[in-house]
């Protein structure tokens, strides 16, 4: 009878697998390593060797190495490596090679990692990936506790989700509830648009689309189909929130400094809408546009395609303006409780002065100042041509007076409208920081 020598081989070498893995499995949970919360269960490995290193019995997986350990909380914890040095005493297990430590949604990788399986813990010196279900995390290095649902990386780290992009030197990432505390050279970009914030810490809350700066933080949006490098928005302040979930909202508060092609701004409070396309000042606010300055109890500077289309003030609403370049002490100026001005093609077309509308314009001839004009009505509205005064109509209860050159020289403030003040330090942007710059 011939013998079938190769179906014989593969029987034995069937049963010897089996047997190795029963014996890999016993030694993997004996000793030391079977303190109770620290159980790890060697479900593969190709070849074993048993060294002794300082007195200390470490066992050295080789190939397909596989190990399980439940957590605190009695789920499964999967580990896999090319190949393990496990040190009995200490519970440790050093990870060669293809690290890959998954837990229910998260998924660790790196090329090298200490696992401990006292404290369930896993360090990864070399490199580091964290992904779960709709966000990616990567860093030069990072410790993740496996109980906690805990990573600190740093080094050059990324946090990736659907709505952002986040840049930091070190940082906190907590997967229950999908938070990250940045710190240091923090970047946040967002994926829907071209909006960018900088900061030196940040608080992101992933699943509410929020994203904090706690302190001196700048917003940048630049405008990529614009040529005109003006049009870039820089706000900075000193606390900005974001929201990202239904909208596109951005908050800055405190001190908020704002420079956007010529609109420049300061204010307590400001809200940048992207899904609006309007920017709101609240606080004290102060608006610059060309050569007028507008204040007022709130201010919506409203775009169209990122290119200014209204400026709407509200409340004790005043706009003021230098009447000539050689009398400086001589404003025209509007007052009432609404003013819209409304610009085509960068250029101001309309001024819309609503309820209790006031006006006082200086007057100029061929032969120098000729006195100032002042009117009041219902309503007040100035028409511009080529950015020059075209028309002013005054509507509903109108009155007027005329004070001759002969009583206005000399005396300008005395004719100036109730609230009037000429803020003489305005927000100047180079590059992507605005600083106070002061004129006369």
């Amino acid at each position: 009878m011939k013998r079938d020598h190769s179906r014989n081989f593969r029987l034995l070498r069937t049963v010897a697998h089996t047997l190795a893995s029963a014996a890999l499995a016993w030694m993997a949970t004996s000793g030391a390593a079977a303190q109770e919360g620290s159980v790890v269960e060697l479900r593969t490995a190709d070849e074993l060797q048993v060294h002794v290193v300082d007195g200390e019995e470490v066992r050295e997986l080789i190939g397909n190495v596989h190990f399980v350990q439940l957590s605190k909380e009695g789920d499964s914890i999967f580990v896999w490596t090319d190949r393990a040095m496990r040190y009995m005493t200490r519970d440790l297990i050093e990870l060669f090679g293809r690290v890959r430590i998954v837990r229910g949604e998260a998924t660790l990788r790196s090329s090298l990692g200490v696992y401990s399986s006292r404290e369930r813990k896993a360090h990864m010196p070399q490199g580091v990936r964290l992904d779960r279900e709709g966000a990616t995390l990567t860093a030069r290095k990072g410790t993740y506790w496996v109980d906690d649902e805990r990573a600190f990386v740093e080094g050059d780290v990324v946090l990736i989700d659907s709505v952002s992009r986040t840049t930091a030197d070190v940082m906190t990432y907590y997967e229950t509830d999908e938070r990250a505390i940045a710190v240091g050279n923090v970047r946040v970009t967002s994926l829907k648009d071209n909006v960018t914030i900088l900061g030196d810490s940040l608080v992101h809350f992933r699943e509410r689309g929020t994203s904090i700066v706690p302190a001196l933080p700048t917003l940048i949006q630049v405008d990529s189909s614009s040529t005109e490098s003006g049009d870039t928005l820089v706000v900075v302040s000193d606390r900005m929130e974001a929201y990202r979930d239904t909208s596109e909202r951005f908050i800055a508060i405190g001190d908020v400094k704002i420079v956007r092609a010529d609109l420049a701004a300061r204010c307590a409070r400001s809200v940048l809408d992207r899904t609006e396309n309007v920017l709101v000042f609240q606080g004290d606010p102060v608006v610059w546009q060309g050569e007028s300055q507008m204040t007022g109890d709130s201010i919506a500077a409203f775009l169209e395609g990122n290119e200014l289309r209204r400026l709407h003030v509200i409340g004790r609403a005043m706009a003021v303006s230098r009447s000539d370049s050689v009398f400086r002490s001589r404003f025209n100026q509007l007052t009432g409780q609404e003013i819209i001005l409304t610009f085509v093609d960068r250029k101001l077309q309309q001024i819309d002065v609503i309820k209790n509308a006031t006006s006082l314009y200086y007057l100029y001839d061929d032969s120098g100042p000729n006195g100032v004009n002042r009117s009041s009505g219902d309503r007040i509205r100035i028409d511009f041509a080529s950015g020059r005064i075209d028309q002013i109509t005054v509507i509903g209860g109108v009155e007027g007076t005329y004070a001759p050159e002969s009583m206005v020289l000399g005396r300008e403030g005395e004719f100036n409208l109730d609230g009037f003040r000429w803020i003489t330090s305005r927000p100047a942007r180079t590059l992507f920081t605005i600083a106070l710059e002061t004129y006369d």
